[in-house]
């Protein structure tokens, strides 16, 4: 413990010369700490003037007892012996109130400043006009801006912030997330540069992420303020107002709207048929457009195997794109194209050059549809197996009997011994082997009798559609469906099904009660109205609204709810059969494997026969079902596995998932525990994905990666024991956020509301000097107080009393007081 030095906080010099005379030591205290006196026994009110009337009377009563003292003793004696008692009687007052010293240690706790920044794909705009001069022939774009306002050059604004509390760094996009800040003793904080490669702006996570900074003090929005996440972005805002934590946004950007007329999507049917019409939508992007009309044409592009384009590309239509109404929104091109070439094709959309164009216009585009692969028109084989001889049994046999592209071949399981089974083909038995179900691309089950089929029979099925890629229909009936899918040999159907059950014990007698004296319409998914099973029409409302026409369902199968990657495409509209997954579940599309899947869980389609001429939707609705489940045998390589994704579309950044079944040239289950995949992106380069082989899983392989490339990719995996075109391959696309690319001005009402909300300001980007004047300083200053150092407790303490006490004694015993 040091000594109390000559120059010890703030007390004065006798103060120290005192404490020092005392002996007293600076226990735990800084060197710039200050000291306090403190009476530790001192009574507190009224207590304070009690004893200060008992030390007034003792003192009194001391001298006015010496006054009473024989006269031989001087006066001056007397004097002297009074104010030794009067000291000691003072200096016993002072040890019963305990006086202490006690050091008051100071430190400063710095509030954070957070400086967020937008690092989203919108950011790497450049501007027409921005609010900063420039000597460059372009503009910069709206990440240059901001790394250069946090450039070296400019590092007195960050030093300006460092003097009212410390710094911290966040950039965000969809995502926020702290990053680190540079800094020497000799130069200021350093930022990270921005990079702007990141899809989606979540404002909200920016100022939820701040307000978790230590002691935050103010948070800086640097963003063009286009918030496209879910969050609520106004509530985060109030939560930063009620903790008293101003936002300072700064806008970077032009806030004009530009004139963008572009072409935002070309939607085709990954699969066509020769010589029959299929449609093309062109979905084209209008903000702040002139009125009028524009024209627009359509290029097809042939392709080899590889996606690689093979000759010109030819214009095949044109067609006129109004504006909508106020210059911005969606409009959209229905093209109809039919090919006589079977093969595989792109088509790509592209906007004419209007004949007045603003000089202000910012885009007019061209986009690519995914490669479309037309089908030759061989015949389909299917196998249609039927329980019973119900209606729709009849006239789909009838049907499919006519159509010149189906091979048909019946099992009908009522019939009589003896009788021929219909169809072009028809068959004597059940396939019960793997090469005679797999000569077949289709397998319709109507309601089948489980009593045929077992264990062997299911897995063959499932071979089937997984590994072969044919396709399987499960039309559910009141007769044997609940049966089937209860009984444990042949149970395992049920997987191979885009729905799921529920509770499989109870399933057989629900399924019996399922029947209604009302006919419900079938209630179409919209999401998912534009599929190929459901397109009556080019236009997809009047496709919706020609489903809803026609006769309802008066029976339906307890299906729960969709699987995860299935496609619900009708549900009942009965409110009364909707379970805690929504509504029942009636025609569902799917893939198990490399193969389709379709679910109907009713009956009663032939009656649908009395719409339109001629049987018209029910003939489209069964001939489009069978050729959306064969277009998983487009490829035959695929008879050795499958390779897909989780998604058909993803945007970039997002994690693609792949999985993968692959086979041997023997048709037995691959055991290499990895294999190279080829990643083939739009702009032709490849790169190099590993499947890995899962564990206790033979054949079955994963990989995941990032997507990075916008366009179309392939990845094709190259199998092992065969021929150079022996291979499999899956395609997705990578398109840009929607929100994030076709919204990217500057949102200052935003950023304005989200200031007030929160108690801050907005700034322009030439205010740096004002927003850093605007910034409180929220520094804390902490003391901390020391134990109180007892000053009576001391040596010289004890000797002053007992000199005094030895003095009066003398004194008194020479003028014989005693």
């Amino acid at each position: 413990m040091p000594p109390i030095s000559p120059t010890f906080g703030s007390l004065s010099s006798w103060q120290l010369a005192l404490l020092r005379g005392l002996g007293a030591r600076a226990d735990g205290a800084a060197p710039d700490a200050r000291a306090e006196w403190l009476w530790t026994n001192l009574p507190g009110s009224w207590g304070v003037f009690l004893v200060l009337a008992l030390l007034a009377a003792g003192l009194y009563a001391i001298a006015a007892l010496y006054r009473r003292e024989i006269a031989t003793c001087p006066s001056r004696i007397k004097t002297l012996l009074v104010s030794l008692r009067c000291g000691v009687m003072l200096l016993i007052a002072i040890i019963l109130l305990n006086p202490a010293l006690v050091f008051v240690n100071t430190r400063s706790l710095p509030a954070t400043i957070v400086i967020a920044r937008d690092d989203s794909r919108s950011m790497a705009t450049a501007d027409r006009d921005l609010n900063e001069p420039t000597t460059a022939r372009s503009q910069p774009t709206r990440v240059q801006v901001v790394n250069r306002l946090f450039s070296p050059a400019n590092a007195e604004f960050l030093r300006e912030l460092q003097r009212k509390g410390q710094l911290a760094a966040i950039h965000f996009a969809d995502q926020a997330q702290l990053v680190e800040l540079s800094q020497s003793a000799s130069t200021s904080p350093q930022l990270p540069p921005l990079a702007a490669t990141a899809g989606g702006t979540n404002l909200a996570a920016a100022i939820e992420q701040g307000l978790k900074a230590e002691r935050p003090a103010a948070v800086l929005l640097f963003t063009d303020g286009q918030h496209t996440a879910k969050d609520d972005v106004f509530a985060a805002a109030r939560r930063a107002g009620l903790r008293g934590i101003p936002i300072f946004p700064v806008g970077i950007g032009d806030p004009s709207r530009p004139r963008v007329q572009r072409v935002a999507k070309v939607f085709a049917r990954p699969q066509a048929w020769q010589d029959e019409p299929f449609e093309i939508d062109v979905v084209v992007n209008f903000q702040s457009a002139e009125a009028g009309t524009q024209p627009a044409v359509l290029f097809e592009q042939p392709l080899d195997n590889n996606n690689q384009p093979v000759g010109e590309a030819r214009l095949v239509a044109t067609s006129q794109v109004t504006a909508p109404t106020g210059g911005s929104g969606q409009s959209t091109i229905h093209f109809s194209r039919s090919v006589s070439a079977p093969g595989r094709y792109l088509y790509r959309a592209r906007l004419e050059s209007p004949t007045t164009s603003a000089p202000d216009t910012a885009e007019i585009s061209e986009t690519a549809s995914d490669p479309v692969n037309v089908l030759s028109r061989q015949s389909i084989r299917v196998l249609l197996i039927a329980g019973s001889p119900t209606w729709d049994y009849r006239l789909l046999q009838t049907l499919f009997t006519r159509d010149k592209t189906i091979a048909l071949s019946c099992w009908l399981q009522s019939l009589d011994e003896g009788r021929s089974q219909e169809g072009q083909h028809p068959i004597t038995h059940l396939p019960q082997t793997r090469a005679e179900l797999f000569a077949y691309d289709v397998v319709l089950l109507l309601d089948p009798n489980p009593a045929e089929f077992d264990a062997a029979w299911i897995d063959l099925l499932s071979d089937f559609v997984g590994e072969h890629a044919g396709g399987l229909l499960f039309m559910a009936g009141p007769q044997y469906s609940g049966e089937l899918l209860t009984n444990p040999r042949t149970a395992a159907l049920a997987k191979l099904l885009p729905v799921k059950f529920g509770d499989l014990a109870a399933l057989e007698i629900v399924s019996l009660v399922s029947a209604t004296q009302q006919a419900w319409p079938l209630h179409l998914v919209a999401a998912n109205a534009d599929h190929p099973v459901l397109r009556f029409y080019p236009d997809t409302d009047e496709s919706i609204r020609r489903w809803q026409a026609l006769p309802g369902v008066f029976w339906s199968f307890p299906a729960a709810e969709p699987v995860p990657t299935a496609l619900v495409l009708a549900e009942h509209a009965d409110p009364a059969l909707r379970s805690t997954h929504g509504p029942r579940p009636l025609l569902a599309a799917g893939r198990f494997g490399s193969g389709n899947t379709l679910y109907l869980g009713f009956t009663g389609t032939w009656r649908w026969r009395s719409a339109g001429r001629q049987a018209e939707f029910f003939d489209k609705f069964w001939i489009q079902a069978v050729r959306f489940l064969v277009e998983g045998r487009s490829q035959e390589s695929r008879r050795r596995g499958y390779v897909q994704t989780d998604r058909e579309r993803y945007e970039i950044g997002d994690r693609v998932t792949l999985s993968a079944r692959l086979q041997d040239a023997a048709f037995e289950p691959l055991t290499q525990p990895e294999i190279d995949a080829t990643l083939l992106t739009s702009d032709s380069a490849t790169e190099k994905i590993r499947l890995v082989a899962i564990a206790n899983q033979p054949g079955r392989y994963e990989a995941a990666f990032t997507a990075s490339k916008l366009g179309q990719s392939t990845l094709r995996v190259q199998l092992p024991g065969g021929s150079t075109d022996d291979s499999i391959e899956t395609s997705f696309q990578v398109e840009l956020p929607s929100l994030e690319t076709s919204q990217t001005w500057l949102n200052r009402p935003l950023l304005q509301d989200i200031a007030k909300l929160s108690g801050g300001k907005y700034f322009a980007i030439d205010e740096m000097a004002e927003l850093a004047a605007s910034v409180p300083n929220r520094t804390e200053t902490i003391e901390e107080r020391s134990r109180p150092l007892p000053l009576w407790d001391v040596p010289a303490m004890l000797v002053l009393l007992v000199g005094l006490l030895s003095t009066e004694w003398l004194l008194r015993r020479r003028y014989n007081l005693l």
